[in-house]
């Protein structure tokens, strides 16, 4: 059974995921670009207890991501959005706040997914550096995972390997396919990290 899709990106996943700064991850959180959470105890606001998944004010945080010079290393939090709210209440115990590290961070990846859409994130450039692929290998392995997923794995890596060449015959204008062992070597990590040696 496969597992769920992931509900969380940290900071750090989205900077490298981005080819950016966590400081600009920050930047954008605290200009509402992007939702910041944490996961607390409960605490009081008031006359009220509040506690699991809240959203953060970012603005509140940045020291942990100054551009120049070292960074905190933690902040103190004293407000919070709690989950179905959309009022922001103010940590009254501790008196001090909560203690909040970079790595408590946690961005929902829903509304991650959404930002680079609507930023156009993902998007590869329309002319890479130098010659084009001779095969179409992304079309493959975009064909492949839809074929185990709707259809599970062949008996053997030989069956899948047959599979994959007898889907680059089909797409090749000049006849030209990639031979069985190029396919090999594309394939057995896949079928060694799921199957194992058989």
């Amino acid at each position: 059974m496969p597992l769920p899709p992931v509900a969380f990106y940290s900071i750090y996943e989205i900077s490298a995921r981005w080819g950016c700064p966590a400081a600009d991850v920050a930047g954008w959180a605290a200009t509402g670009q992007l939702k910041a959470m944490i996961g607390i105890e409960p605490v009081h606001c008031g006359e009220e207890w509040h506690g699991g998944l809240v959203q953060v004010s970012m603005a509140e945080l940045m020291p942990l991501f100054r551009r120049f010079g070292p960074s905190d290393d933690t902040c103190r939090l004293r407000r919070i959005l709690p989950s179905g709210s959309d009022l922001w209440q103010f940590v009254t115990d501790p008196v001090e706040g909560i203690l909040v590290r970079a790595t408590d961070l946690m961005f929902p990846a829903e509304a991650l997914y959404v930002f680079e859409e609507e930023s156009d994130l993902l998007r590869r450039p329309a002319h890479g550096i130098g010659a084009s692929p001779r095969y179409d290998w992304d079309a493959m392995m975009v064909r492949l995972f839809k074929r185990l997923n709707e259809q599970g794995f062949p008996a053997s890596q030989a069956a899948l390997i047959a599979e994959v060449q007898d889907w680059f015959i089909a797409q090749s204008k000049s006849g030209d396919v990639p031979e069985e062992s190029t396919i090999r070597k594309r394939i057995a990590p896949i079928w060694r990290a799921v199957r194992g040696s058989d």
